[in-house]
Order: structure tokens, then C-alpha cells, then sequence
């Protein structure tokens, strides 16, 4: 019997799984690789895997954890491939100052750690806007560019697996990632280590679980399993504590408007590819789709009433002993 087994146990009809262990097992270089052997999801907060079933796509079903969370059931049997990101590049550059703006409200100066530079629109902001910028990548070829034309430290590597020194940085920023993690305790856990006590944590994330039956049908598909973990508001927040920190802000942007957007547009290519995930918009119109799409959110969206998807920004710090 193996760690994960050992872990897990059943009572009043609820089966108890240590995440890290079975994501180990999917994930480490050695006895599955090649192998169609699937395990069962679970809730990377609760690890409890008992949850009704909310959104269904292809092989894989999202499960609704009591604590706000939906997760992937079964875990994919081979890892998702970290460095394809399916984003149009506007849709870093045109919220890029944004975001910066986020950090800033809570750290005027100092080290930054991005995780996941992609190609460098947030970490060209953050320069600008007066911070020391160093980056966690996954790309070779987008690390390379980003260290080129900006002239900064990339490791290449995965948060989780990040030899950078520990304590060094003030604040940290990531942009929808923690529904990419193969476990997003142990992911924050990673990040918090990486920054100074005094320091924050801060990211974005969308807030897509325990919609109504109406949003999701507008949102569509899930895109499971290169997403693994939903979440709405309180989620994050029990992520957080789970991961030894504690949450100080977090603003939120309804994104109705533009997923739908996204969906009436993409339901004709869907429908003829169910398999694409390339962007909606390409070629001479794909620019000028993607800066619509985040006036929608960004622009309109933090004027209207909350409701349905949202994405969020979201600040945290470490725990002290007397919180």
C-alpha cells in the first residue's frame, strides 16, 4: 500500500485523499509515465473527494466541495503541459498597470516575484512602476525573450520546484494559475516561502464555482482537465489559511459580459472542433477582440452588480502567531 493509500480512509460515506501525494504519484518522473491508471480527484482544501457532481466535460467531472471548491475527478493521467498558455498576449499587456496598480496598493517598492512571466507584459509594468523584478518561468523560449529585452533574472523552473532563495522578495504576483496547479496549497505554500514575512502575496484568480445553472451555460465548457480547481470568494480564502496565510483584500470584476462574448463567438468553432482551445479571435482582428474582451471586464465590469463569473484580485499575508 503506498503513501496515498495509507492516507485515506472512509467514513459516513466520505473518502479522505492526500492531494500532494496523489498528485505525486501522477506527476513525479517515474512509476506512471505511460500509464492510462487514473486516480480519483479531491478537494485540495478538505481532501475529501465525496462531492456532487456540477460540471461535466468529455471524461473528466467537477465536483462541488462543501467548502466552495469544484475539482477535476478523475486527475488527468498525464501532467498538463505547464508552458502552453492559450491567452492572446493582449490579454496581459492591456490589464498589465492593473494589476501593477493591485501590488502597489500594498507594497510601494522592493523585490518582485512573478511567477510565470509568459512574455513579460506585467513584468515590463512592474519595472516601470519602480519594483525589482525577478521571475519564476516554465518556457525556455519565453524565459530567454523576457531576460533579453528586459534585462532581469528567469529561473527556469515550476514555483514548486524553484531553487530562488528564500525570505528575498517583498511581494509576488500571479495571474490565473491556481486552477492550473496540480495542488494549490502546496503551490502558495511555495510562493509564501519565497517572500519576507512582511511581505505580501498577491494574484488573480476567477471566481467560477457554485454558479447558477443559467452561468454555466453562458460560460460553456470548463476546459478540464487543463483546469483542475474552480473557485468562488470564500474558497480562496480557505486556500489561503490552508497554505499559512491570511487574506487582507481581494476586488472583484464581474466577467458576465464577457463570457458571453467569449461564448457566442466561440460556440460555432466549438462546435466544429470541440477539441481547439486556440484563441477565439486570430489573425488582423484577434487585437482588437482581446482589448474589447478586457474593457469588459476591467473597464465596465468593476460597475457592475456582482453576480455570475468573476475574476478577482486578491492580496494576502503571511499568518503571525496572533492571528
Amino acid at each position: 500500500m503506498n503513501a496515498a493509500d495509507k492516507d485515506a480512509f472512509i467514513g459516513d460515506g466520505i473518502i479522505q485523499i492526500d492531494v500532494r501525494e496523489a498528485s505525486r504519484c501522477l506527476y513525479d518522473d517515474g512509476s506512471m509515465e505511460g500509464s492510462n491508471l487514473q486516480r480519483s480527484g479531491a478537494c485540495p482544501i478538505c481532501r475529501t473527494n465525496a462531492g456532487p457532481v456540477a460540471l461535466r466535460e468529455g471524461e473528466y467531472s467537477g465536483r462541488q466541495c462543501v467548502c466552495g471548491v469544484i475539482y477535476i475527478d478523475p486527475l488527468p493521467a498525464h501532467p498538463v503541459d505547464a508552458p502552453i498558455d492559450h491567452h492572446h498576449r493582449v490579454y496581459y499587456s492591456a490589464p498589465a498597470r492593473a494589476r501593477v496598480g493591485w501590488v502597489k496598493a500594498f507594497t510601494q517598492r522592493g523585490r518582485l516575484l512573478e511567477i510565470g512571466c509568459g512574455d513579460g507584459e506585467f513584468t515590463a509594468a512592474a519595472i516601470r512602476a519602480g519594483f525589482t523584478v525577478e521571475a519564476v518561468e516554465p518556457s525556455d523560449e519565453r524565459a530567454t525573450r523576457v531576460e533579453r529585452t528586459l534585462g532581469i533574472t528567469v529561473e527556469r523552473a515550476l514555483i514548486e520546484d524553484s531553487r530562488l532563495p528564500e525570505g528575498r522578495y517583498d511581494t509576488s504576483f500571479h495571474v490565473d494559475l491556481l486552477s492550473h496547479f496540480p495542488d494549490p496549497v502546496a503551490a502558495l505554500r511555495a510562493i509564501a516561502a519565497k517572500v519576507a514575512p512582511s511581505g505580501t502575496i498577491c494574484f488573480e484568480v476567477g471566481l467560477f464555482s457554485n454558479l447558477s445553472p443559467f452561468w454555466q451555460r453562458l460560460v460553456g465548457r470548463p476546459n478540464m482537465p487543463t483546469h483542475m480547481w474552480f473557485f468562488d470568494a470564500l474558497a480562496i480564502e480557505r486556500l489561503l489559511d490552508a497554505a499559512g496565510l491570511k487574506m487582507i483584500a481581494m476586488r472583484r470584476y464581474p466577467v458576465g459580459l464577457s463570457t458571453a462574448l467569449s461564448t457566442v463567438l466561440g460556440s460555432r468553432r466549438v462546435a466544429a472542433a470541440p477539441d481547439s482551445h486556440a484563441p477565439l479571435a486570430q489573425g488582423w482582428a484577434a487585437a482588437p477582440y482581446y482589448r474589447l474582451h478586457m474593457f469588459l471586464r476591467y473597464g465596465i465590469g468593476r460597475w457592475l452588480p456582482m453576480g455570475g463569473p468573476q475574476t478577482a484580485f486578491v492580496a494576502a499575508r503571511h499568518k503571525t502567531d496572533s492571528a
